[in-house]
């Protein structure tokens, strides 16, 4: 039931990574005027079959092992909520330098806080979720 469990966090990891690198997008990326950037606006759905595509190799990779770790050594809910929520949070800061550079934050004055808030709400929507599955593994192998 576990390795259920995982697949399942996997498919939800990347529904919010997608969403989350799209929201992103779309918020700070279409600042960007020049034909000099790759985004949402200049490639479209492209842009989204990347971030899809790298959502599944970054979850095996990442949070996969985190996440078994995380479930080992913390029972607290509130503890998880804090850690995935961090994650989600560095993982935004480092997604943001990702898809701009220096040059394109000072000259269209992108905001960092704005994927700290994505990504920090993608990581307590994935601790809950995590949550949730782990109580319903637990009371159906009782049953």
């Amino acid at each position: 039931m576990q390795v259920l469990r995982y697949l399942v966090l996997w498919m939800i990891f990347i529904l919010l990574f997608t969403a989350a690198a799209l929201s992103l997008e779309l918020l700070e990326g279409s600042k960007i005027t020049t034909t000099e950037y790759y985004g949402f606006q200049n490639i479209g759905f492209t842009f989204i079959v990347l971030m899809f595509l790298t959502a599944c190799v970054l979850y095996p990779v990442t949070l996969l092992p985190i996440s078994l770790l995380i479930s080992k050594l913390v029972r607290g809910v509130l503890l998880r909520v804090l850690f995935y929520g961090i994650l989600g949070v560095i993982g935004g800061i480092m997604m943001f330098n990702q898809l701009y550079n220096d040059r394109f934050i000072q000259e269209y004055g992108l905001n960092l806080s704005t994927a700290i808030l994505i990504f920090g709400a993608a990581g307590i929507i994935y601790a809950l979720l995590d949550h949730y599955l782990h109580k319903r593994s637990h009371k159906h192998l009782w049953k």
